[in-house]
């Protein structure tokens, strides 16, 4: 066998000795794409539950082993089959092995007839949770927020990502919540302090969120912000990191700034496209005055993206001086890939 390498090496000699440790470490981006869980979930199994315990290396990255792998395998099985993660998380990893390997026990099964150690019956026992909707995690949501309870919201989002998946959250939980509060604070039944709380607590999440993917020095950069008298933010971070995920560097400002800090922020970076979110009021008629203004400060072939809930009401002035407009997520996501591929 040829043996060009170090790594071809390892795979050899584990595929011989599969029980030894061959001193192979992974990243925790190799450990997501080989087990399907999110580099997010990874790391709040690893907090909260214990999971699994990985090394460090001397620039603090997480690096894992061979048994972390198949026991984060093996975890996602037993849990994708309805066991808490709170209760198999304990076992060891013969225990998760024999767990894995057995039909759940009919309800009307007595206990003896169970084989393993007690700790795995209890997890086979074990009721499984009710696993929340998207709708239901909104819902949740909004109460926490109105109630302004931060902690309780960034739980929920944990709990969302855990079970739908990141772009399922962006999608389906943050990008609804959103609207929501932003029909809530229209409507006076939540405060700016409301929408600041959440605003928070979202740009944290999606930031930790998009953490662990190393996005290559060469991709495209994009600004996200909302113009001058837009100070509803939540939008403008939402899309910063929809953007990030895929795969672009980004910047993101803060809400309500002028033409000319934008255009500054866009030279100095060499910006491939600034975001901008719209969400209240839709009647502002100074806007298109700084839309166009936008675009005569901008560099050229800097492209123009905006959405948001009153995005659409400012369609002409944005047409006019050639802006995307995006109505949604993933309208958003294809024109960044259009914008990549030099298409607009």
């Amino acid at each position: 066998m040829d043996l060009r390498n170090e790594v071809e090496l390892v795979e050899f000699l584990s595929n011989h000795w599969p029980m030894a440790d061959f001193g192979l470490r992974h990243s925790i981006k190799a450990v997501s794409e080989r087990t399907g869980l999110s580099p997010h979930v990874i790391r709040i199994w690893e907090k909260r539950y214990a999971t699994i315990h990985p090394e460090r290396s001397g620039g603090n990255q997480r690096l894992y082993r061979e048994e972390d792998i198949e026991r984060l395998l093996l975890l996602r099985r037993l849990t994708e089959a309805g066991h808490p993660i709170r209760t198999v998380a304990p076992l060891s990893l013969d225990e998760l092995r024999l767990l894995s390997a057995m039909p759940l026990r009919p309800a009307s099964a007595p206990p003896e007839t169970v084989a393993g150690s007690k700790r795995t019956r209890r997890a086979l026992e074990r009721t499984p949770p009710t696993i929340r909707s998207a709708s239901e995690l909104v819902d949740a949501a909004m109460t926490a927020i109105a109630a302004m309870q931060g902690g309780e919201f960034e739980r929920i989002l944990d709990e969302g990502v855990v079970s739908l998946g990141q772009i399922a959250l962006l999608n389906q939980v943050i990008c609804p919540l959103v609207h929501r509060i932003g029909d809530g604070w229209q409507a006076g039944t939540l405060k700016i302090a409301h929408e600041h709380l959440a605003s928070a607590v979202i740009r944290t999440f999606l930031g930790n969120a998009a953490r662990p993917y190393a996005v290559h020095p060469s991709a495209p950069m994009l600004i996200s912000t909302t113009p001058s008298g837009q100070v509803h933010e939540i939008g403008a971070a939402l899309v910063a990191a929809a953007a990030s995920n895929h795969g672009w560097r980004v910047t993101y400002l803060g809400p309500s700034l002028p033409a000319e800090e934008i255009a500054s922020a866009a030279l100095q970076s060499q910006s491939r496209a600034v975001a901008l979110s719209i969400v209240h009021p839709a009647d502002d008629p100074q806007l298109g005055f700084e839309f166009k203004r936008l675009r005569r400060l901008l560099p050229q072939g800097t492209a123009l993206l905006v959405g948001g809930a009153a995005a659409l009401a400012y369609r002409t002035s944005l047409e006019s001086v050639g802006a995307i407009l995006c109505n949604s997520l993933t309208e958003f996501a294809d024109a960044l890939d259009d914008l990549r591929q030099g298409t607009n």
